[in-house]
């Protein structure tokens, strides 16, 4: 029998988060192996929680979560947890093997075990957790992914969902939305602009709806479609297989 608790931890590879208490609600995001989430409202099988890196709250599966008590919760929040920086890894825990994805973090992490609370995780595949990635290593990893409304894995991302994952994987966290992150960093001129900066665009109302990353100068890697790597210039994106600008420009941010 599982009691919900105050506080949990995705135990699975990757949860779906929905705006409403229903099967049929809009996906707004997703949580990862090993997120840390608060729970808000209580219910079966519908719980509302908070994901506590980016604050962005949404229903779920109450039988998606392995519950932990207040003292895990602050453990697990108050340093931050390695996270992994392979497509997949091969866990065995309580329910056998299953596997995680690029960007999940990694609980207290130690000697090739995590812990999630009373669930204890074997590593079955080497992994070197002393490699620092940079962001355009990460960011090449996604390259192909579909893109996916809410999504944040390699199986199907959104934009700003591929923005925050490669500067989580790299040690820096970011808002969930695009409307969101362009209130992080330092704005930069365009003239300026280096590879690393993210460029936001707006759509016709005037509203940022859309974020990339530039890989150079004249190119930026962003989620549309696919995750791909386009054309950059002061208009904004040009698809080189629409061959037509399909993202109008609005600023450019520097976060490092």
């Amino acid at each position: 029998m599982i009691t919900i608790g105050d506080y949990g931890i995705c135990n699975l590879s990757i949860v779906p988060v929905r705006a409403g208490a229903s099967d049929t609600a809009e996906i707004i995001t997703q949580l990862l192996f090993g997120d840390f989430v608060e729970i808000l409202e209580k219910g079966e099988p519908w719980i509302k929680i908070r994901f506590i890196r980016d604050n962005y709250e949404g229903w779920m599966d109450f039988k998606q979560l392995v519950y932990v008590d207040k003292e895990i919760y602050d453990a697990g929040i108050s340093q931050r947890q390695k996270v992994l920086f392979e497509p997949i890894l091969e866990l065995e825990g309580p329910k056998g093997i299953q596997n995680i994805m690029l960007g999940s973090d990694l609980p207290f992490y130690k000697d090739g075990k995590l812990r999630l609370g009373s669930e204890i995780y074997t590593v079955l595949s080497p992994v070197d957790m002393t490699i620092q990635p940079n962001l355009f290593e990460v960011a090449e990893i996604y390259l192909n992914t579909p893109y996916l409304w809410g999504g944040k894995s390699i199986f199907g991302i959104d934009c700003s969902g591929l923005i925050q994952l490669v500067f989580k994987v790299c040690g820096f966290d970011l808002p969930r939305n695009a409307s969101d992150q362009v209130t992080a960093g330092t704005e930069v001129a365009f003239a300026d602009r280096r590879p690393g900066d993210l460029a936001f665009f707006i759509n016709a109302s005037g509203k940022i709806h859309h974020v990339g990353m530039l890989t150079s100068p004249h190119e930026i890697i962003h989620a549309s479609g696919r995750v791909r790597k386009d054309r950059f210039d002061q208009n904004g994106i040009y698809n080189l297989d629409l061959e037509k600008q399909t993202h109008a420009f609005h600023s450019i941010k520097r976060i490092l």
